[in-house]
């Protein structure tokens, strides 16, 4: 995908994508801030690359899933320390 086309679909799935990464994150606005700023960096980057075997927004809500998921893991492994 080309950068200027990677922007536009970042930009326009940008509302839906606060939404879900604030599900992920518990509600809490900070957390999913920083999840999505992470997924959005990734991918910018080129750390992560669209294959796409899926919609672009389906890629997108799963990485940030994911981010999510392993923020939550890290966490939970520092406050049982």
């Amino acid at each position: 995908m080309k950068p200027r086309q990677l922007e536009a679909q970042l930009e326009s799935l940008h509302e839906v994508s606060f939404g879900w990464a604030l599900s992920c994150c518990g509600h809490d606005r900070t957390e999913a801030e920083d999840v999505l700023q992470t997924t959005y960096l990734k991918i910018i980057t080129g750390k992560a690359r669209f294959g796409g075997r899926s919609s672009f927004k389906t890629w997108l809500f799963r990485m940030a899933s994911r981010l999510a998921i392993n923020r939550l893991r890290k966490t939970t492994r520092r406050e049982k320390l």
